[in-house]
């Protein structure tokens, strides 16, 4: 019999349920994106919720995405106090303060005075994206909380005489991703959704125990590759599969928004 203190990773042992709310994720950061909101803004917001949360696992994924899309390490030594300094914009400050409403929800007064705050520097559009985007955090970190998603420690690099394991990469249909390997342990993964001729990446993470071994980009190369090999499209809504084709033109022809044009 197995130990009653066991936590059960929901997200898979029900998967569907995981992959619809990646799909919600997904059209979150799509509204984000057409609303003008940077992703510097977005990940700003899902740590602050992570913090108040109290999710570790996913504080060490968004701190490093945050430092990726150019938040300074300064801002986020001090995000849980981003009141009592002048490091954050108007419009960041506007969107942090809906962060915390939305995740706190605190009483009607505060809720109206923050609001108020975030309605001077936002659009409705942008006021909506942000709550989504809060919301959407809270339920991953509750995912990750009630699952108990371990947040492992760096391993150290090897030397220059040790033998460095191969990494390997490869496409899990069954899950809709690929997935990265190193030493024979799962590293990452980046995920999928399949729609007519076109692959949708949709989410991307690297396990930090990895981190510094240039997986990442060893995954998206890999994935993206596959797929113009399987003569699909690419439809990039994960920031770190995106930002990887910017840095490669040369596969602009394959690329929605680019040399595909919907």
């Amino acid at each position: 019999m197995e130990s009653t203190g066991r936590r059960v990773f929901i997200d898979r042992q029900t998967p569907e349920a995981f992959r619809a709310l990646n799909t919600v994720a997904s059209a979150v950061r799509a509204a984000g994106a057409g609303a003008g909101l940077d992703r510097k803004l977005i990940e700003l917001i899902n740590l602050r919720v992570s913090e108040i949360n109290g999710c570790a696992y996913c504080l060490d994924v968004h701190h490093r995405a945050a430092v990726a899309a150019g938040a300074s390490e300064r801002e986020l030594a001090v995000l849980s106090a981003w009141r009592r300094t002048e490091l954050f914009t108007p419009r960041e400050r506007a969107a942090l303060a809906l962060a915390e409403l939305t995740t706190t929800l605190p009483d009607e007064a505060t809720l109206d005075r923050d609001y108020a705050l975030a309605r001077e520097h936002l659009s409705d559009e942008q006021v909506s994206a942000i709550l989504w985007v809060a919301t959407t955090i809270g339920a991953f970190n509750r995912v990750s909380i009630l699952s108990k998603h371990p947040v492992r420690p760096t391993k150290e690099k090897p030397t220059m005489t040790e033998s460095t394991p191969e990494s390997k990469v490869v496409r899990n249909d069954e899950k809709k991703r690929y997935e990265v390997y190193y030493g024979g342990e799962l590293a990452g993964f980046s995920e999928y959704e399949e729609r007519d001729d076109e692959t949708v990446f949709i989410h991307t993470e690297i396990d930090g125990a990895f981190s510094g071994k240039g997986l990442g980009t060893v995954l998206a190369k890999h994935a993206v590759e596959d797929v113009i090999a399987r003569d699909r499209v690419i439809r990039p809504l994960c920031p770190f599969i995106k930002a990887y084709l910017e840095k490669h033109p040369q596969y602009d022809e394959h690329v929605v928004g680019k040399g595909v044009t919907r």
